[in-house]
C-alpha cells in the first residue's frame, strides 16, 4: 500500500513540476521575451522565476524522496547503472541534474545574472533571454524525457 501512495504522490508531483515549467517556458519567457522595455522584461521573468524556484524545489524533494523509496520498496535499486535499469537510471540522473539546478546553480548563477542584468543597461538582455529560452526548453525536453523512463519502470517488467 505505502508503494502505491508513494507512485500517486510522485505521479501528480512531477505533473505539476514538469506542467509549471512548460508553462513558465512557453508562456512567460516568450511574453518577458516580447517586453520592450529591458527594465520590465528582468523584473517581469525575475517575479515569476522567483516564485517558481521555490515551489519547483518543493516538488524536486516530494519526487526524489518518492521516488527513491519506490526504488526500495520494489528492489529497483539493484538494477540501477544496469542494462535492466536503463530507463531507472536515466530518471534518477535526471532528478540528480534538476536538484543540482534547483538546489545550487539556480540560487546563486540566475540570481546574480538577474540582478547584473538590472545594474547594466550595456547588456545584451535579448540575447540572454533568448539563451534561457533555449535552455529552458532543453529542461522540458529532458523533464518528458524522465517521464517517458517513468512508464518504462511502471509497465515494462524488470528482469534481474
Amino acid at each position: 500500500m505505502l508503494f502505491y501512495a508513494m507512485h500517486i504522490i510522485h505521479l501528480l508531483t512531477v505533473i505539476l513540476w514538469i506542467g509549471g515549467l512548460a508553462f513558465v517556458t512557453s508562456i512567460v519567457l516568450p511574453m518577458a521575451i516580447k517586453t520592450p522595455d529591458a527594465l520590465q522584461k528582468v523584473l517581469l521573468f525575475q517575479r515569476v522565476e522567483h516564485r517558481f524556484a521555490k515551489v519547483a524545489r518543493t516538488y524536486n524533494v516530494i519526487t526524489g524522496a518518492t521516488g527513491f523509496v519506490m526504488i526500495f520498496l520494489a528492489g529497483w535499486h539493484r538494477t540501477l547503472f544496469t542494462r535492466a535499469g536503463i530507463p531507472l537510471t536515466v530518471m534518477t540522473m535526471i532528478w540528480v541534474f534538476w536538484f543540482v539546478m534547483l538546489w545550487g546553480l539556480e540560487p546563486f548563477v540566475i540570481k546574480k545574472m538577474l540582478t547584473n542584468m538590472l545594474k547594466d543597461p550595456k547588456m545584451d538582455i535579448d540575447g540572454i533571454f533568448k539563451r534561457l529560452n533555449t535552455m529552458h526548453w532543453f529542461m522540458v525536453f529532458i523533464s518528458l524525457v524522465a517521464a517517458t523512463a517513468g512508464v518504462f519502470v511502471a509497465h515494462i517488467p524488470i528482469v534481474f
